[in-house]
């Protein structure tokens, strides 16, 4: 009987540091979670900050593409000039 307690007692015991064992573990996950979250926000902030700057250099290229317009029309105005002078 003796003996059979002191199994006993032994896999208590280990049962004991087992479920502390885990336990740890599992009470740092809710940092890894916060840390994922926290990750996930951050991205998306870049995400959507790299969204409005796309856009903007899409307002300025089309800009630079009406002002290369401009200028070849001027261009071509200034040629057709020269040639009726001509």
């Amino acid at each position: 009987m003796h003996t059979e307690f002191e199994t006993f007692r032994e896999n208590v015991d280990s049962w004991i540091k087992q479920i502390r064992r885990e336990f740890t573990e599992f009470s740092d996950l809710p940092n890894i979670v916060n840390e994922n979250t926290d990750n996930i926000q951050h991205n998306y902030e870049l995400i959507y900050e790299l969204k409005d700057e796309i856009e903007e250099l899409k307002q300025e290229i089309n800009a630079l593409k009406l002002i290369q317009i401009i200028s070849l029309k001027q261009k071509m105005g200034q040629k057709a000039e020269e040639t009726q002078q001509t």
